[in-house]
Parts: C-alpha cells; structure tokens; sequence
C-alpha cells in the first residue's frame, strides 16, 4: 500500500509580463498555500504550472488565488 498523496497539476497563462516582479510575488503565494507541492514560472510564455496534493487543496482554491493576483488572462 502507499502513502503518496494524490496528485494533480494546474497550469494557467498570465498576462501583464513580470516587469514588476509578480509572476514571482505570485508564485511565493502560491507556494505558501497548504498542500502545494511544487510551483513553476516559465517567464518567456508568461505560464505558471503547480503540483499539488489534492486530498488538501482543489484547483479552484489555486485559481482564487492567481484571480486575485490580477496575473490571470486564462486558465488550461
């Protein structure tokens, strides 16, 4: 039997560029949240990808957070 937790992983597009650093401000955020497991920004196609543990967060939790960030033009 294993113990790993479930994994699931969210991508989004965002918009805006990184010129005042928030795709990084975003990604600390997102990283901060319970059950993220890991979080990555390709900053040359504005795209940010999280690994997380689905018995703890759902992908909607994450989206609230990028909604709120104002970072998000839409989901995949």
């Amino acid at each position: 039997m294993s113990n790993l937790a479930p994994e699931a992983t969210a991508f989004f597009k965002l918009e805006g560029g990184d010129e005042s650093g928030g795709h990084e401000k975003l990604r600390r955020v997102l990283d901060g949240l319970d059950g993220v497991l890991e979080v990555r920004v390709n900053f040359i196609i504005d795209t940010i990808s999280v690994r997380y543990d689905s018995d703890r967060l759902t992908r909607d939790d994450i989206k609230k957070k990028v909604d709120q960030s104002n970072r998000v033009s839409k989901n995949r």
